[in-house]
């Protein structure tokens, strides 16, 4: 699963670099427990609440 990892969030760019850390940081963990509940993959609450804060972030201006 780490090629998947490095294809779609090694090279992210989301305009800031706490973002970019927090999604390849996100995104190895799902690598690493593909097929897990969230709960399992993430390893405290801080985290686990973390990961699914970030997805709804508006700051995103991904290129059509």
């Amino acid at each position: 699963m780490l090629d998947w990892w490095e294809k779609n969030f090694a090279t992210c760019e989301l305009g800031d670099r706490r973002l970019n850390e927090r999604a390849m940081s996100i995104g190895y963990a799902l690598s690493q427990g593909f097929g897990k509940a969230l709960s399992e993959i993430f390893s405290g609450a801080t985290v686990l609440k973390r990961a699914y804060e970030f997805l709804p972030t508006p700051r995103w201006n991904l290129p059509n």
